[in-house]
Order: structure tokens, then sequence, then C-alpha cells
């Protein structure tokens, strides 16, 4: 609801020379216009909770997924999330929602230890609640959903966190199953560039983006790329902001400014796409985004 004032007052010089001295900051990236919530409510999207995922039949779990939310891209991409479910449903896959609760990453990386606990505790109690039904758990973001796996369990403990897959992990084993047979999709010729967490913690998960788009007869080309500078909140601390501009520099920003590949990057990572749109001035689509378009450009 205070999108636009938020955003309204970003633009402001006060507001700049407030954040970059007294607070640190720079370059804060604006609220989504767009409210997903009244977007889910409009389709008829469900929440994720003991009632709906316990009135499902077996096959109905086993042709259902729960999105775990991420504040990146529910608060400031909430059209990469609008995009992710109509693409799922076009799938004939049904979707249901997680309640939004923060996971706590941002409090891990600024070492508040004991509070991230806390909310990670919280956290991994509503998702085990969920989890229980059988119904897969998934996230969009790769930094924010591999923090269940990696700072959860060693501040919780393996039993105490359920599972929550990267969507190329949870699509790859479907991939054969979700392409519509018969399908004939032009190909732009996608190269994807990775977010650098989901490189070296999931290395499998560029190949399982390759194989999910050869499914639907898709050529998806891995550019080798190193960090892309921005990582997190990193990129936005003053005192980060020329060594993240040079991190940039090194392998992105040579990319993302080529005119050959024009409409033809995807990435992975929140991050990722938040630098490329403040140091480049491009936007760069998500893969399920690139796929969606290819698919609404068939019919």
């Amino acid at each position: 609801p205070v999108a636009p004032l938020y955003n309204a007052a970003l633009g402001h010089r006060w507001a700049k020379r407030l954040l970059a001295g007294p607070v640190g900051m720079v370059d804060s990236p604006r609220l989504s216009r767009a409210r997903l919530d009244k977007q889910l409510k409009a389709w008829g999207v469900s929440d994720a909770t003991p009632t709906t995922l316990g009135r499902l039949t077996a096959a109905q779990q086993a042709n259902s997924v729960v999105l775990v939310q991420d504040a990146f891209t529910s608060y400031f991409e909430a059209k990469l999330v609008m995009d992710v479910i109509e693409l799922l449903e076009r799938l004939d896959v049904r979707v249901f929602v997680a309640p939004f609760a923060p996971n706590g990453k941002p409090l891990h990386v600024q070492g508040f230890l004991g509070a991230f606990e806390r909310t990670a505790a919280k956290q991994a109690e509503r998702l085990r609640t969920l989890a229980d039904f059988g119904v897969p758990l998934v996230g969009i973001d790769p930094a924010m959903t591999l923090t269940y796996r990696q700072e959860y369990v060693k501040a919780l403990g393996e039993a105490a966190v359920p599972e929550v897959q990267l969507l190329p992990e949870w699509l790859d084993a479907r991939a054969a199953d979700l392409a519509p047979a018969g399908l004939a999709l032009d190909d732009p010729g996608y190269r994807l560039l990775a977010h650098c967490t989901e490189k070296t913690n999931a290395p499998g998960t560029p190949k399982a983006w390759q194989r999910l788009f050869a499914a639907f007869g898709l050529e998806l080309e891995v550019v080798a790329t190193g960090c892309c500078g921005m990582s997190g909140t990193y990129g936005h601390e003053a005192r980060n902001l020329d060594t993240s501009k040079a991190i940039y520099a090194q392998s992105w920003q040579p990319r993302v400014e080529d005119p050959a590949n024009a409409g033809r990057l995807l990435a992975t990572g929140y991050s990722c796409r938040s630098q490329a749109r403040r140091l480049s001035d491009t936007t760069l689509a998500h893969p399920l985004q690139g796929l969606l378009e290819a698919l609404r450009r068939a019919g």
C-alpha cells in the first residue's frame, strides 16, 4: 500500500543523501507497484494452509506445488511471481502460495545470529506444517531458497528443517511431463546467467535449466560469469559501491551490454537482475519468464 509514497520518496535528492550518509545505503530498489496479494486473489490462487492442502487427494497432491515467498521477489519483483504462477498453471500445475513470512537471510548476512535463529525456528515450523501434506515446497530466488538447506540446517539441525527445492530442481524431475506434446516454439537462443551462490551450492542447476528448456524444444546456452557484485545488500552499501561496480565490470557488464545478447539473456538471481538494472539500465528476465514468453508467442 505504501509503494507509491516510498518510491516517490526515494526519487528525492534529500532522501538519497540521507540514505547514503547516515544510513549508508545507495540505489535502494523501488517496491513493485503491482500488488501480488490482490492479483493472487483475482486469479483465485489459494494460500497454502493446512486446510487447503488437507483437502487434496493423492492425485491432486502429485500435481500441485507450494511456492515459498521471499521478500525480494514478492515485494520488489511481484511481476516475476505472477509470471511463474501463470506459467505453471498453463502447464496444468496447481499452485498454492505460502503466506509470506521472513526467512531471516538478511539478519544472518548482517551478523544478527540470535535474531536469525529465532526467525528461522518460526519459519521452519510454518513450513514443516505445510510439508506434512506431501506437496513440494519450492522457492523462486536461489540465494533465499538455499538458506533453508544451509543456514537453517546449521542453526536448527537437519531434522527441524523441511525440504524447500529450487525451481530448476523441482522442474527438472517433471520436465518431460510438463511440456505439451507436439509443441513447436520459436527459439530465440536464450543464454543463462546463473547466480553465483546457486552455481556453487547447487552446481547441477544450470544443467537442469538446460534440460527443462530442451524439453520444450528450446536451446539454453550457459554463459560463464563470476559474481555480479550485488550479493544481497552488499552492493547497496555505500562503502562497497566502488567494489560492487568493479566486480560487475569483470564478467557481467560486457555480456549484459553486448548488443548480440539483447533480449536473449536470462538471469536466475534477484540480486543479479537488480545489478543489471542499476548499472546497465537493462531488465533481465528470469528463465521461467523467458519460457513463458515463448509459450505466449506460440499462442
